[in-house]
């Protein structure tokens, strides 16, 4: 597994869109399959188009189900900058079909992430085209040591 998150199409059809998420720091995973809409993922990038703007700048995105009553697993992501300089990190919440947030087979995770890494992973996601499979990935930051998350 990839670390950083990563989207794969699974399936679609003309109504929605069933996505296999992946999520790893290195330390944590985990994996989800979920339905999108089919604009959910060119609304997140633009959301996250120059992400990040100024230090106090953070979005959050909520994708597949928010309850596990509904079909599918579900993501919730926390984009925001850790420190003045601009450094950027995503928390992460990852449930699979049919548990609650925090249940078993569900994760948190803090994603640390450079501004060019959500530039790529922006332009993959508007690539995205209904007609072939896809995928998009935001890479981890690599850092030389331990990353710090305070």
């Amino acid at each position: 597994m990839n670390t950083g998150i990563e989207i794969v199409a699974v399936w679609w059809d003309i109504d929605v869109l069933e996505c296999l998420v992946m999520c790893s720091n290195g330390h944590f995973s985990g994996d989800s399959e979920m339905y999108l809409s089919h604009d959910d993922l060119p609304k997140m990038a633009d959301a996250l188009s120059g992400f990040p703007q100024h230090p106090g700048d953070c979005h959050d995105f909520v994708l597949g189900a928010d309850d596990p009553k509904l079909a599918g697993g579900g993501l919730q992501m926390h984009f925001f900058c850790r420190d003045s300089a601009g450094h950027v990190a995503v928390d992460v919440r990852l449930r699979r079909d049919g548990n609650a947030w925090g249940d078993v087979e569900s994760v948190a995770l803090r994603i640390p992430v450079e501004a060019a890494a959500i530039d790529s992973f922006v332009e993959q996601l508007r690539k995205v085209d209904l007609t072939t499979a896809f995928n998009a990935h935001l890479q981890m930051a690599k850092y030389d040591n331990e990353f710090s998350c305070s």
